[in-house]
């Protein structure tokens, strides 16, 4: 496509040919650009990309009955109400609409994606990830905007300190979610559900999320109780199940986490063992902690160690998922828990003990793939929760910008004052990254049957709810003393959100699983190369070629030469060139220092987490880089009203992150000695062993 587009710049006919601008959605676009300016000249100023050239040149083709390669059989017909596309004789309202018909036909068979940022540590990037998914027909950006409108009468109307004071959420908002069908979201029609789309659902959390206990507890009926019937329930299920929940006379949430067991879900201790006299009976005995909303949920997601009959005494590494129902001899819940944050939250303990469940039934999935299931689910609920780091970050916009334009010190606006706007510039780029991230990991699950976003979703929720903290930390410096009184929504809002990096699985253990997922896929390609490297007597041929050639692998990766090879610049308007180049280079550098981590600590590389987190921060970098400038791109291309912001802070952010990058890299070049990081673990020790600070005060004598 790209190469043809080229070839219409650079060929006399076409040079400077003249086409219609068929249709736009954006009056302020359409106006920007006259349809007697050549393409040579469109492309040389950046008012259209190598994209646009071939699509509009496509259509323009197609309207005089020209065969373009490769493109599908279309034609325009000319209506009193503007163009429209026919295609297998169906109409379509736009081209847009036609292409988001196009894309959703792949949801009809099994299709998956590239696993895009695993393969950057390998040095390789598909360009497809540069074009930000845009999947919503022009019906369903209408049924957005009128959710919207009726979610934020639905959240203006709640009293946040009636929830904080009674610790609870009175059942008159339930009703009114019921009325508004939250409990429904992403539940097809067929069973009285709202039928929506991961992006949109997603929109709905953001809007919903100024609530952040109410959005907590609606997170976790959505996409674990929901979404498990929705991927892995039986049509039986489905049928019994969904309505319910749709209308909110069941809620579902998750029953995981258990004391002992932490973030390592293969420890737990809550079995599920088949019965002596029933071999579609299991008994189920444990006890889950710390369960969100488990105060008034009914229906309760059983993550079990199942064991057969002809299994030794020990438990396998067979994990799987049952419904369990509160009603149940043997379920017993706890008072709910006092904590932190997201009061009303419904938090509590439960215990089963003896508890049948039928597998037939109450089985989700097949027996021992509890771990996939939860692997996918956990994805679609990082997804979701970083949706709501997004609402609450805007609303913390909104509150930062009401107090600098209105409070005035030293005689001076907040506004007025470079701390200050240093703060809000913050704020604000670091909502926008991570609402890019968001709305393009959500994209890549609605344009695949079977996504694989284990570590996009992972890298999006750490980057949401680390970045959401910071926010809230510079709103409640604007606001000064005022911010931490009781009540105050800053303060609230502070203690609400700290929770969300603990949930699901805590960000320092995700940051170690995304390094080690992208370590281990650079490790099946280049094998042959560290086993050599690393064993210099049984291969002293390869470690002399090195020594001679760079004295150390590591020191030949830092010298490598870098070069273009995937010209991102093509994928995106021709304005973003520079970041473009930019992000290129940034997975160049991921590549040699993830050769070079390899080379250094081969298998121990598990246990060198410092340097697994370091590649994390790498990885992430990268994906906020390719998620704006995809999603800038697009904005400027179609002319999205302050589409020239969106540019300038997609420059600022890489060119910063290109400086991150390389600082991080040289770290991982450099030894344990000089970046310190001996000296840290070894004084870490000290205080171990001291059980506490192990310093004397300054005051003490010796003499």
């Amino acid at each position: 496509m790209y190469r043809f587009a080229r070839i219409l710049l650079s060929h006399q006919k076409y040079s400077s040919f003249y086409f219609p601008l068929l249709s736009t959605k954006n009056e302020q676009y359409s106006n920007k650009i006259n349809s007697s300016i050549p393409f040579s000249l469109l492309f040389a100023t950046g008012s259209l990309s190598l994209y646009e050239i071939y699509n509009r040149y496509r259509l323009y083709a197609l309207s005089k009955n020209e065969s373009i390669p490769s493109t599908p059989k279309a034609s325009i017909t000319t209506r009193k109400d503007g163009p429209r596309l026919e295609e297998e004789g169906l109409e379509y309202e736009s081209k847009d609409e036609l292409d988001v018909l196009r894309r959703k036909e792949r949801l009809t068979v099994d299709s998956t994606n590239t696993q895009y940022m695993t393969i950057v540590f390998n040095g390789e990037f598909d360009r497809d990830i540069l074009t930000y998914p845009e999947l919503l027909t022009k019906a369903e950006s209408t049924q957005m905007n009128t959710l919207c409108e009726r979610l934020k009468k639905f959240t203006d109307s709640i009293d946040r300190n009636k929830i904080e004071r009674d610790n609870h959420i009175d059942k008159d908002i339930y009703k009114e979610m019921c009325k508004l069908k939250l409990h429904g979201l992403i539940i097809p029609e067929e069973f009285n559900g709202l039928s929506l789309n991961s992006q949109l659902s997603v929109r709905m959390f953001e809007e919903l999320a100024v609530s952040p206990t109410i959005t907590t507890q609606l997170l976790a009926h959505t996409e674990y109780g929901v979404r498990s019937l929705l991927v892995y329930g039986t049509d039986e299920q489905q049928r019994y199940y969904l309505p319910e929940m749709a209308k909110g006379n069941m809620i579902a949430t998750a029953c995981i986490t258990e004391a002992h067991s932490g973030s390592d879900i293969r420890n737990i201790e809550t079995t599920a063992t088949v019965s002596d006299t029933d071999p579609n009976t299991y008994i189920i005995n444990g006890k889950k902690m710390w369960i969100t909303n488990g105060l008034n949920a009914n229906v309760f997601l059983v993550y079990c160690k199942t064991k057969e009959r002809h299994t030794s005494d020990d438990y396998d590494d067979r994990f799987s998922f049952f419904l369990v129902h509160r009603d149940m001899p043997g379920v017993t819940i706890s008072p709910p828990v006092s904590t932190l944050g997201l009061r009303g939250l419904g938090l509590t303990h439960i215990e089963f003990k003896d508890v049948k469940v039928n597998a037939i039934h109450h089985l989700i999935g097949q027996l021992g793939e509890g771990l996939n299931i939860l692997r996918n689910l956990h994805g679609y609920v990082r997804t979701t929760l970083s949706g709501m780091c997004v609402g609450v970050g805007k609303r913390l916009i909104q509150l930062a910008s009401e107090r600098a334009i209105q409070r005035e010190s030293f005689s001076r606006k907040l506004m007025d004052q470079g701390l200050i706007q240093k703060r809000l510039f913050h704020m604000e780029i670091d909502t926008y990254t991570m609402e890019s991230m968001t709305y393009l990991t959500s994209g890549i699950l609605d344009s695949f049957s079977m996504p694989v976003i284990s570590i996009e979703s992972a890298l999006t929720k750490i980057f949401a709810t680390d970045r959401l903290y910071r926010i809230a930390n510079d709103c409640l410096e604007i606001f000064g003393v005022e911010g931490i009184e009781i009540g105050h929504p800053v303060e609230q809002y502070l203690r609400d959100i700290r929770p969300w990096s603990m949930f699901d699985v805590p960000n320092d253990v995700l940051r170690l699983l995304t390094a080690w997922e992208g370590v281990m896929s650079v490790s099946t390609v280049i094998h042959d190369f560290v086993r050599k490297i690393r064993n210099p007597i049984h291969f002293p041929g390869t470690k002399l070629r090195h020594l001679l050639t760079g004295w150390t692998a590591q020191a030949q990766a830092m010298r490598a030469p870098f070069t273009f090879k995937h010209d991102l610049w093509e994928k995106v308007h021709p304005s973003l060139g520079i970041p473009a180049k930019d992000l290129e280079y940034c997975v160049f550098v991921l590549r040699n220092v993830t050769k070079e981590t390899l080379t250094k600590s081969g298998r121990d590389i598990i246990d060198n987490q410092l340097y697994l987190r370091r590649l994390s921060e790498i990885v992430m970098e990268i994906f906020a880089m390719t998620a704006m400038l995809g999603r800038s791109s697009r904005a400027y291309s179609i002319g999205l009203k302050n589409c020239e912001h969106e540019t300038e802070m997609t420059f600022l952010y890489c060119k910063h992150a290109r400086l991150r990058i390389d600082k991080l890299a040289k770290e991982i070049h450099e030894h344990g000695y000089k970046t310190g990081d001996e000296h840290l673990q070894h004084l870490a020790k000290r205080m171990l062993i001291a059980k506490g600070y192990p310093i004397t005060t300054p005051l003490e004598r010796t003499y």
